[in-house]
């Protein structure tokens, strides 16, 4: 029983951690994922040029350098309705740099330079502050304890839901 209970343990840290796209780097907050598709390099391009989810937006050496509008977290969403979210994740918007590295039948998102831009509620409409203000600790060596609870499901359930590049739904009845 006992090593049931261990495998158990070691089976749900594994997919926790494999789930966590969130790095911390000399203070600073990255968010990387890497996204299969069956689209190419142009239509990734075309999609994320298209999306209205940037102010600036740039190719350059591959890549697809952008600036990310203010995006709201969508509290109807029924994977984060469910989890409580704590106000400061669905009463304030996200906002930052982007970098979108393009490859045969993928490409990698790194979001950096994360913001949280007020909605009026929290912080002041339009105020802009890092994200590492609200979930690094001060020596900028670690996560808050509460960011590892229940915002950093949130916002990766937010970020994935942000720079994935939904198939078409197939009619086939």
């Amino acid at each position: 029983m006992k090593y049931i209970i261990i495998t158990i343990a070691l089976i749900t840290s594994i997919n926790l951690t494999a789930q966590d796209h969130f790095i911390l780097e000399e203070g600073k907050v990255i968010w990387q994922k890497i996204y299969e598709t069956k689209k190419s390099k142009e239509d990734i391009i075309a999609h994320f040029k298209s999306s209205g989810l940037f102010k600036l937006f740039r190719v350059e050496d591959g890549k697809i350098i952008a600036t990310l509008r203010p995006q709201s977290i969508d509290k109807e969403d029924k994977k984060i309705a469910g989890t409580l979210p704590p106000p400061l994740t669905v009463k304030a918007s996200y906002a930052g740099t982007v970098i979108i590295g393009l490859k045969d039948d993928k490409y990698r998102v790194t979001y950096k330079d994360i913001l949280i831009v007020g909605n009026g509620e929290m912080i002041k409409k339009g105020a802009k502050q890092p994200f590492e203000q609200h979930y690094v600790n001060k020596d900028g060596k670690a996560f808050r304890i509460s960011f590892n609870k229940k915002p950093k499901t949130i916002y990766n359930l937010a970020f994935n839901k942000t720079f994935e590049i939904e198939a078409p739904k197939q009619d086939d009845w």
